[in-house]
């Protein structure tokens, strides 16, 4: 049995349904920011401030983060989706660049940088 499928079985057992919201606050846990947040996050995303509701503005305040040498991570588990916090349903509160039409703010699960990231802070 594969690690996931094993892991989504101890989440059931524990009666965790849903596994990637579970997944997002575990690398919180673990101490991982939001990947829109990281400190080189201009180069990679545009954050539409304009749209962002106020009350949820500390969402997207870059932070001081080590990146453990790895590339920003469209996919990661830890990235919000382009309307997330908007103050209307349907404003881009974050847009990638250069390629505007990147998917960003998946839910599915840790993506491989998710994973290689976890590995190089723990020393897996």
């Amino acid at each position: 049995m594969d690690t996931r499928a094993s892991l989504s079985i101890l989440l059931l057992l524990f009666g965790i349904s849903q596994a990637s919201p579970f997944m997002h606050e575990l690398n919180h846990a673990l101490g991982f920011y939001h990947e829109q947040t990281r400190s080189d996050r201009d180069q990679y995303v545009k954050i539409n401030w304009e749209n962002i509701s106020p009350d949820m503005a500390y969402n997207f305040q870059r932070q001081n983060t080590n990146n453990q040498n790895t590339p920003y991570d469209y996919g990661s588990v830890m990235h919000y989706g382009r309307t997330a916090f908007s103050i209307q349903p349907g404003l881009e509160t974050i847009t990638p660049i250069p390629d505007g039409t990147v998917e960003i703010g998946q839910r599915q699960g840790m993506s491989n940088t998710d994973i290689l990231r976890i590995n190089k802070l723990y020393g897996c």
